[in-house]
């Protein structure tokens, strides 16, 4: 017999997260144990080159780890969106670039041991920086850099976002880009 689960309840939820039990029967005689995870919007992230060979990247305060991130434009899927829909919104809102080729690099699990997130990866080949960012409720700094600097950014931890790192890494696995300093 393998693991399943047999029950589940929401414990605890805000407009933004919500914790789930779930009573697990494990393997075996071991029995039955409560294990909680949390949902969360999906979300998307975008790695968007543009036709001369620049990566816009966004940098943000972030309160949970206390300090400023350098990050690829990423934000959640909206009700009633579709994920390629929220990735050029997000893209065109926090950078002001839009247009190009939007190619899906994948949809993984932001983090199994206690995330039911979905995080949708997207390039977008040819962008063109169309006008100012339009994110009025984030406070974010535009930082353009060379499509070839972006293992560097990797190597000296600037760029540290475990999931952005990952979109990298599909993208690269894809031939789109090299991640070599």
């Amino acid at each position: 017999m393998a693991e399943r689960i047999v029950g589940r309840q929401v414990v605890w939820q805000c407009p933004w997260l919500s914790v789930e039990e779930k009573l697990v029967e494990l393997d075996g005689s071991r029995g039955r144990e409560a294990f909680y995870s949390v949902r969360t919007p999906d979300y998307v992230t975008v790695l968007a080159i543009t036709e001369d060979g620049r990566v816009p990247l966004v940098r943000i305060f972030r309160p949970a780890v206390e300090e400023l991130s350098l990050e690829l434009p990423a934000g959640i899927v909206d009700a009633g969106e579709t994920p390629a829909e929220a990735a050029r919104r997000e893209l065109r809102e926090e950078t002001g670039v839009a247009g190009g080729e939007l190619v899906e690099l994948g949809c993984f699990w932001a983090d199994t041991g206690r995330l039911q997130t979905r995080a949708w990866a997207y390039l977008v080949h040819g962008a063109h920086v169309a006008g100012l960012p339009d994110s009025p409720d984030e406070q974010l700094e535009l930082v353009l850099v060379d499509v070839r600097e972006l293992g560097s950014l990797v190597v000296r931890g600037e760029l540290k976002h475990a999931g952005h790192v990952g979109v990298l890494a599909a993208a690269a696995a894809r031939g789109h880009l090299s991640l070599a300093p």
